[in-house]
């Protein structure tokens, strides 16, 4: 039964269906293509302006905030130094006294409206020693303090201390009443509620700002502004290269950003832990510090990547629509030629079981399928009588091959002994011969011949002998090895080539030989009398004569045979 034939079960790529599908296809692609690059590139420059516009703006904003809060804590400090009261008790002081007369001078200092940033007051004797303390247990370096205590203007610095967060101090001197300076007042403002005032009102919630010290190691940020403590935080950013160091508590050095590009206010870059990011630095008058303003490149390029995603998925639906509709309408007009030149491809390819659906229309491509259809069912007739006529042929040459394969056997066979004949042993000595010559291995022939035969086959008839033939012919088989050929050489004599054997292992295999036939017994007739037989076997080396090898091998047997048969001798003289 022919198979039905079915165009659509593939689409050629040089079909007229494809390709006209391809080009619809293309053209509504390259369209899309073209208004989805345009808009894609007007919004992100749009967000590109957008981001150079706030950036500065964001970051001189909070660039004054710190300003600002760096200046109302020494204003502070100057103000408490400068109080009257404090400056008649710590007159009387002594040099690192720490009596009611210091701590009653700190109190004054700490009186009035506390200031939001303070964490402690210290005061300082003009020779280094801490005469008192006030506040959360505030501490300074020794050498800090001797510092300090020679200072005789007002100052604010940054201390980074060997753990935790950096220390900011803002410091005056108190002076007497002679203008001399008596002490120093210095106060310990807690660095937390500056990430509060980088923050500002929370306008820029998504951007990270962190304050950098002149050092290059945070000091705080907006995200520690949200809870996060220094110790286990996430980082300002959310590399780890600015992030408190977990084990220590300590900011680890934060890497600015590169210069932006000409024309550009923000730079795009790589943090080191792999995040892409957008980022800006300004560098603040005091202290040396820097405001870093970072944003990851994804949530700032956010609504880009929104539009491409919604501009994509339009593209796609309306690539995908076009292409239908130009499949279907190509399909109905191409496709009964396409399944005509499809199948005739088929047909060149030797595939003849197939049936093209006929259009039952009464057009050229009705009746180009119909004769197409007529045309193959005449092919496989065709087909079917050739194919039966080439079984028939290969069935006799099957059997002619087996036939000459007899023959071939036959002519090699010795049909009574079943052994070698010996035209076989002569092809084969020609070959071993070749071969020794090349390797220099030895070669070595033994001339069996059984003894007294003539006379056995006399008495005991045809039959008998023939017998004795086979049977002699099997054990000598068995006794040689699988490596040497055995043949039957003609009448009651026979030979063996044994390769890679010198005149003593021949001899060797010659005596083996001797022994497994003198050992057994026969029975021949019909008087149930068993026969004792014996053979006699000539031995030789070849030495580069053919010739000179088979005629020692037959002096050897013919030595075998006069010195009492039933024995074996090699070339020479020795006597096996």
């Amino acid at each position: 039964m022919p198979e039905p034939f079915a165009a659509s079960r593939r689409q050629p790529l040089n079909s007229l269906a494809t390709k006209i599908i391809f080009f619809v296809f293309l053209s509504t692609f390259l369209t899309a293509l073209v208004v989805s690059w345009i808009s894609i590139e007007s919004t992100h420059r749009f967000l590109r302006e957008a981001i150079d516009q706030r950036y500065p703006a964001l970051l001189q904003r909070s660039a004054s905030r710190v300003e600002a809060w760096l200046s109302a804590a020494q204003a502070d400090v100057e103000a408490r130094a400068g109080a009257p009261a404090l400056r008649a008790i710590v007159g009387s002081l002594r040099s690192g006294a720490d009596g009611p007369e210091a701590r009653k001078a700190l109190d004054l200092a700490a009186s009035g409206r506390q200031l939001a940033a303070l964490g402690g007051l210290v005061l300082v004797h003009p020779s280094g020693a801490i005469a008192a303390a006030w506040g959360d247990s505030p501490t300074l370096p020794p050498d800090l303090a001797h510092d300090l205590g020679a200072l005789v203007g007002p100052d604010v610095q940054c201390v980074r201390r060997q753990s935790g967060a950096p220390l900011v101090l803002a410091s005056a001197p108190v002076r007497s009443a002679d203008g001399g300076v008596v002490a120093v007042l210095v106060a310990l403002l807690r660095t937390d509620d500056l990430g509060l005032v980088l923050a500002g009102d929370g306008e820029e919630a998504l951007t990270r700002i962190t304050l950098v010290g002149a050092d290059g190691r945070g000091i705080t940020s907006t995200q520690l502004a949200e809870g996060a403590s220094c110790s286990a935080a996430e980082a300002p950013s959310s590399s780890r290269e600015a992030a408190c160091d977990e084990n220590r508590g300590e900011w680890s050095e934060i890497r600015l950003p590169p210069p932006p590009p000409a024309g550009r206010a923000v730079s795009d870059y790589q943090k080191p832990s792999g995040e892409r990011v957008i980022g800006a630095a300004q560098r603040l008058a005091r202290l040396g510090w820097t405001v870093l303003a970072e944003e990851p490149f994804d949530q700032a390029f956010e609504p880009v990547i929104s539009v491409v995603t919604r501009i994509f998925v339009t593209d796609l639906v309306i690539v995908l629509l076009f292409s239908f509709l130009a499949y279907k309408i190509t399909a109905a007009i191409v496709q009964p030629i396409e399944a005509l030149s499809d199948g005739a491809r088929r047909i060149s390819r030797g595939e003849l079981d197939l049936e093209i659906p006929d259009t039952r229309g009464n057009d050229e491509i009705g009746l180009l399928t119909r004769t197409f259809n007529d045309m193959t069912r005449k092919l496989r007739k065709n087909q079917s009588e050739i194919e039966t006529a080439i079984h028939q042929l290969t069935v006799q040459k099957q059997e002619l091959e087996q036939a000459n394969e007899q023959l071939s056997q036959l002519s090699i066979t010795d049909g009574l002994t079943k052994l070698h004949n010996h035209r076989f042993f002569q092809d084969h000595l020609t070959r071993e011969i070749k071969r020794v010559q090349r390797s220099g291995d030895p070669l070595s022939i033994l001339l069996i011949d059984i003894d007294d035969f003539k006379r056995l086959n006399d008495r005991l008839g045809h039959a008998a002998g023939d017998e004795l033939l086979t049977r002699i012919a099997r054990i000598m088989d068995e006794s040689m090895r699988a490596s040497d050929l055995l043949a039957r050489y003609g009448g009651e004599e026979f030979v063996i080539l044994a390769g890679n054997t010198d005149l003593a292992g021949a001899a060797t295999l010659g005596e083996k030989v001797r022994e497994a036939v003198s050992e057994k017994s026969f029975l021949l007739d019909e008087t149930m009398r068993l026969e004792k037989v014996t053979v006699s076997v000539g031995v030789a080396q070849y030495k580069g004569d053919r010739k000179a090898f088979f005629q020692a091998a037959d002096r050897a047997l013919y030595r075998a045979k006069a010195q009492g048969k039933n024995c074996v001798r090699a070339e020479g003289d020795g006597v096996v």
